[in-house]
């Protein structure tokens, strides 16, 4: 095999063999790992004044990659969250590259030593009890459409689940028995069971009966208005829709940025507010790493630090025992760790 095919022939098993069959991602992870490497190529064969066909696997340096991922930052205007992104896919290529082209693993090692680039976190969003209330009140159900945001939006704050994860959910994902079930499919094509409450599962078996689907278990459960199954762009509308509704009677929406992964936050603070522990939440959501669920404590101590400050008059001194004794909730969890 000449080297000029020897890149691209590896790029196709990369995506063929190695992602799908034995790391097993998901279709959008996938897609997201093609868009980098497509852009990439894009800008090393524009580097190199060649085209991409003629790229060979001594094209593929650190040095070439810091160019590009400082061109997309500076000059594309790309988020860090995206550069982050771009980085990632690479460094998992070449991964897969080290097993294949020993010859060159030291540079492709280099690249795998990227490191991330840090960045300031926005504050994350979430909705307070009565702001959900309002948002979900607010829902006309007369029609179809209504009907389907309702079971939609309650679904969404019942499980704290990923857009996408609601978007594949088939009536055979849930399972009505004595304690009612959802199977989603999360990252990695790992399933996680969550309980549903029974005013959910309600909801959901009166909806799958109204449009009839109920005994068509390969049939996707949300669909859009052409027939076709809902999608996180037509999920993401469909919140900023009944969001803008309900500002009219909750102005508090309207300080907020509100879309599908809100709700997941959501469902996280509101779960550790009532005292579950951080497994289950973690559990629950889906998330690989302890370290990912723990940002939900972090906001959680953060407020509960400006809450005790409000109870404080200014210059006034209070003994640590009755500090202590204010603050138990605080204390147990930290004793927890």
């Amino acid at each position: 095999m000449n080297r000029e095919n020897k890149l691209m022939s590896l790029v196709q098993l990369f995506f063929q063999d190695y992602l799908t069959v034995h790391r097993g991602l998901s279709q959008n992870t996938i897609l997201a790992y093609r868009d980098a490497l497509k852009i990439f190529f894009s800008f090393e064969s524009s580097r190199q004044n060649k085209s991409a066909a003629q790229l060979t696997l001594d094209d593929l340096t650190a040095e070439a990659v810091l160019e590009f991922l400082n061109q997309i930052e500076n000059k594309r205007n790309n988020s860090v969250i995206t550069r982050n992104l771009r980085l990632a896919a690479l460094r998992t290529f070449c991964v897969y590259l080290i097993t294949k082209d020993t010859l060159r693993s030291g540079e492709y090692q280099k690249i795998i030593a990227l490191p991330i680039k840090r960045f300031p976190r926005k504050v994350m969003c979430y909705l307070e009890v009565d702001e959900v209330k309002s948002i979900l009140s607010g829902i006309e159900r007369q029609d179809l459409a209504g009907q389907r945001d309702y079971v939609l939006l309650n679904l969404l704050y019942n499980t704290g689940a990923r857009v996408q994860e609601i978007c594949d959910l088939k009536v055979s994902s849930i399972s009505f028995g004595r304690i009612p079930i959802v199977n989603i499919v999360g990252k990695g094509n790992k399933t996680r069971h969550i309980p549903l409450w029974p005013e959910t599962a309600k909801l959901i078996q009166n909806y799958l009966n109204v449009i009839q689907i109920a005994d068509q278990p390969n049939a996707f459960i949300f669909m859009n208005a052409q027939g076709k199954p809902l999608g996180r762009f037509g999920v993401r509308y469909i919140i900023k829709q009944r969001c803008k509704h309900a500002e009219t009677h909750c102005p508090n929406l309207k300080t907020k940025k509100i879309g599908p992964h809100t709700f997941r936050h959501t469902t996280a603070m509101h779960f550790l507010q009532a005292g579950i522990d951080l497994s289950i939440i973690k559990s629950w959501l889906g998330h690989v790493n302890l370290s990912t669920t723990h940002a939900y404590v972090e906001i959680d101590m953060e407020m509960k630090r400006k809450a005790l400050e409000s109870c404080l008059p200014a210059n006034t001194s209070q003994s640590l025992k009755k500090l202590l004794d204010k603050n138990k909730d605080v204390l147990t969890w930290l004793d927890s760790l």
